[in-house]
């Protein structure tokens, strides 16, 4: 579920959100550290370091099954192929979606951001 609130979001605002997401985790803190007004931005800045946190323990899991002798190689494989594109996916869309300003809520990468920030939920700017 997301909601768009379009004229409470000024362009700069956007521009942060998306430089927030497009570079995972040194966008987002780079958001953080020099605009911690813009909410928008620091909404993306949270979900950005987020889905940093999940890449990581996407290629964690790979490289775990890479350990396995024989078996292993195949797995790893098979699902470093699944993870990368399904985090592509996941990117592209992401960029789509702070570009439209929307307050977009990706499973788990939210969550996450929701555990980083318990207040993420007071930067959600509701249409008026």
């Amino acid at each position: 579920m997301s909601s768009t609130a379009p004229s409470t979001v000024s362009e700069d605002e956007r521009l942060w959100g998306f430089i927030a997401w497009v570079i995972p985790l040194i966008g987002g803190v780079l958001a953080l550290a020099l605009k911690p007004n813009y909410k928008y931005a620091v909404y993306w800045a949270y979900l950005s370091i987020s889905f940093f946190i999940v890449i990581i323990g996407g290629w964690v899991v790979v490289f775990v099954f890479s350990i396995i002798p024989l078996i292993g190689h195949i797995l790893s494989f098979i699902m470093g192929v699944i993870i990368g594109i399904g985090l592509l996916i996941v990117w592209i869309i992401g960029i789509l979606r702070s570009l439209e300003i929307n307050w977009w809520r990706p499973p788990l990468i939210y969550d996450i951001a929701k555990i980083l920030n318990p207040r993420l939920e007071e930067y959600i700017v509701k249409p008026t």
